[in-house]
């Protein structure tokens, strides 16, 4: 069987599952995830043997109620995967990043009710507001309806960096009512909030290397610039009329409507496709060079700047 990341994390009763598949393409979340069920398996007095091989001899510690839990890391030879998959008696945690051996063994454990597979990718929309919902309500905080919209739409889509801006938004106050509480407590260093700079495409270009060179202090910094440019972008190209635009355009950017709009007119769709193979060139520069997140984004952003004005 299978279930998502954000809801085993969330889960308080005991293991019952004999192997567990942990993989994907966020490797953060695999660890965290991999990390969690050590956890609870240590919390049930299992011994873990970290090896990396399949030994069914092994029976524990003096500590561990003869009980084992093997770890296994990336993946193992068809032979061991075979005995692995004919055997009940041993629990494994299989912990690894996708590739073609994993998907064989992630089809067969997907068919039993015993065995599990956790896939582990960015969040999607609707992840980010479950985890969103069980945080607020362990942490006992109160988002106001702007608040929690604009959680959802800015902050990180990795799950461990969205955990960790949650924290430091908890932090702040018991109760968060409005898109600048969240600007405040996240973003504190910024001049300007990250989400915003879009708005600026008109101003010079010695005006965006400055608020540029203001507000961008890591990655994570650009990819929240960067995705919500994408978010402005789907709206302008999912809305054929102006009025569609304003309907879905975020309400916490009331004072940026007028500049929306103004972009709004000037993009058409052979512009609005430039900007996203812009995108995607980022995106893949940044997999190959993230220490040049600075030089990429800033090009980027000037890039966009030219492709909308003419």
């Amino acid at each position: 069987m299978k279930i998502k990341p954000e809801i085993i994390l969330n889960q308080t009763k005991q293991i019952y599952y004999k192997r567990i598949l942990v993989t994907g393409s966020d490797e953060s979340l695999i660890a965290h995830v991999r990390d969690y069920f050590v956890k609870k398996f240590k919390n049930e007095k299992y011994y873990i043997d970290r090896s990396g091989v399949y030994n069914k001899a092994l029976s524990g510690d003096l500590f561990s109620d003869k009980k084992v839990l093997f770890i296994l890391k990336n993946y193992f030879e068809k032979k061991e995967g075979d005995e692995i998959l004919c055997s009940y008696d041993r629990p494994v945690l299989i912990v690894s990043s996708n590739n073609k051996n994993v998907s064989a063994i992630r089809s067969k454990l997907l068919k039993s009710k015993d065995d599990l597979v956790v896939d582990c990718y960015p969040l999607t929309r609707s992840s980010k507001e479950i985890v969103l919902k069980n945080f607020i309500e362990n942490a006992k905080i109160n988002l106001s309806n702007e608040a929690f919209w604009y959680v959802i739409e800015n902050l990180d889509d990795n799950y461990v960096l969205f955990i960790k801006q949650l924290e430091v938004l908890s932090l702040s106050k018991n109760s968060i009512d409005s898109a600048e509480d969240v600007e405040r407590a996240v973003f504190i260093e910024n001049k300007i909030e990250l989400s915003k700079i879009f708005f600026h495409i008109f101003r010079n270009n010695k005006f965006l290397i400055n608020i540029f060179n203001q507000n961008i202090y890591s990655q994570t910094d650009f990819n929240i610039f960067l995705r919500s440019t994408k978010i402005y972008l789907k709206i302008i190209s999912s809305s054929p009329k102006k009025e569609d635009a304003i309907a879905a355009f975020p309400r916490y950017l009331f004072n940026e409507k007028d500049i929306f709009l103004k972009i709004y007119k000037q993009l058409d769709k052979k512009k609005i496709i430039k900007i996203y193979k812009n995108i995607m060139k980022v995106e893949l520069l940044l997999r190959k060079n993230s220490d040049l997140y600075f030089v990429i984004g800033l090009r980027f952003l000037l890039n966009t700047k030219k492709i909308i004005i003419s």
